[in-house]
């Protein structure tokens, strides 16, 4: 797999502005309305946009460069750390349930559609529009 300092043909230690001149040359080059179609140079062109908008941004050209030392260090415990944060974030998955529905509007809008009552966690001193705009405009126009 291709760094992304590959796809732009620069080196690590390029400055901000050659990444810049090679992003825009290649951009240029592989661009959709001057390719005429090819995927070919399409795909090289998403990756040329890619490659650019991580090295432009310090911060972000930062973190890469740590990804990229860290993979030629060790790129079997980079891979398994990455398998393992995947099966842990796709495990926490909330399923649908149409009772959660009806308690997050309830919550929300201060009454449940079903019974047409307002909410018991809104104030006691609720009005019975729970959007009810009068006190705002009231004190607006000191009325």
């Amino acid at each position: 797999m291709k760094t992304h300092y590959e796809i732009l043909g620069v080196s690590r230690q390029a400055s901000p502005d050659q990444i810049k001149l090679a992003y825009r040359k290649l951009s240029k080059k592989h661009h959709p309305d001057v390719s005429g179609g090819n995927q070919e140079s399409e795909k090289i062109f998403l990756e040329v946009q890619e490659a650019y908008k991580v090295l432009k941004d310090t911060a972000s050209r930062e973190a890469y460069d740590a990804r990229l030392d860290g993979a030629a260090q060790s790129g079997e415990q980079t891979f398994e750390r990455a398998t393992k944060t995947k099966d842990r974030t796709t495990s926490y998955k909330q399923e649908f349930n149409m009772n959660d529905i009806e308690k997050n509007f309830e919550h929300f809008f201060g009454f449940n559609p079903k019974t047409k009552e307002t909410s018991s966690t809104l104030h006691k001193t609720a009005k019975k529009n729970p959007i009810d705009t009068t006190d705002l405009f009231e004190r607006f126009f000191n009325k």
